[in-house]
């Protein structure tokens, strides 16, 4: 009976207690996934963003950044019938006709995308300009030369992006299988984005404009015009066609940014299979 109840009774030896190092580094693993994944989806997002930026340049530049519509309806229009008349040194160019503001616009565009060739020659013609004018003094010429030199810079910068952008998707795509969402990339974004632009509306568009000319272009060169003595400025009616540009320049790469995302986001579905159907 006593063995009985020997057998029976419990035992009173503690067990030892498991080691906890595997609890305490989940945490920490999890922790360095999660900041890999944001890092990923941040850098991923950027290069994405650079390359719609990119596209939506390249179409708004074919399309001279949409200048009719501003001529119209962005108050440039009104602007070169104000102080066209004014110009110090130029004359007739404030009743020019719409065509003709249009088609000058369009020869800058097009000479600022080649290296500016051709800006010296540019001209214009009106009713009360008593002949053909050249439009462009020396200093506006200096000027959008120094443009032409930035634009190359940044296409520089654009091309390796886009080679990067397509390395990278190709890995993700065939390599991991896998591709940060659109929501993860577009929230990686926006934490940096958005901080910038509150920052820019702070500080004032027109002084980050100007500080900008200050930091890029080279000592010396005159950036800044008075309408009075720029037809270049009075045609753009800087920097108010700039704000305009800018605008549809941002909606541009936002929908750009979306559908380059979503034809990801479709090929991430797509090739596994097909990879793993091979």
């Amino acid at each position: 009976m006593d063995e009985r109840i020997m057998a029976k009774r419990p035992s009173t030896k503690s067990k030892s207690p498991k080691p906890a190092v595997n609890q305490k580094k989940r945490p920490a693993q999890q922790w360095r996934t999660r900041l890999g994944l944001h890092v990923q989806a941040l850098s991923f997002g950027l290069l994405t963003l650079i390359v719609a930026f990119t596209v939506s340049w390249v179409v708004l530049a074919k399309y001279d950044f949409m200048y009719g519509v501003w001529l119209d309806h962005g108050g440039i229009g009104q602007g070169i019938d104000t102080y066209g008349p004014q110009n110090r040194y130029k004359t007739g160019f404030g009743d020019t006709t719409r065509d003709e503001r249009i088609r000058v616009f369009s020869e800058i565009n097009s000479s600022v995308h080649r290296g500016g060739e051709g800006l010296a020659d540019i001209t214009y013609t009106s009713p009360s300009s008593d002949g053909v004018h050249v439009l462009l003094r020396s200093p506006e010429v200096i000027h959008l030369q120094d443009v032409a030199n930035l634009i190359d810079v940044l296409f520089g910068v654009a091309f390796i992006s886009v080679i990067l952008w397509c390395g990278v998707s190709g890995y993700l795509l065939l390599v991991e299988r896998s591709m940060p969402s659109l929501k993860q990339q577009s929230m990686a974004v926006l934490a940096l984005t958005v901080p910038a632009i509150v920052l820019v509306l702070i500080l004032g568009p027109t002084d980050v404009f100007n500080q900008f000319h200050i930091w890029i272009f080279p000592a010396g060169h005159e950036w800044f015009f008075y309408y009075q003595d720029s037809l270049m400025s009075t045609l753009m009616l800087a920097p108010t066609l700039f704000g305009w540009i800018a605008i549809a320049l941002l909606v541009a790469a936002a929908v750009s940014f979306v559908v380059i995302q979503g034809v990801l986001q479709v090929a991430a579905t797509t090739v596994p299979r097909l990879l793993t159907r091979k």
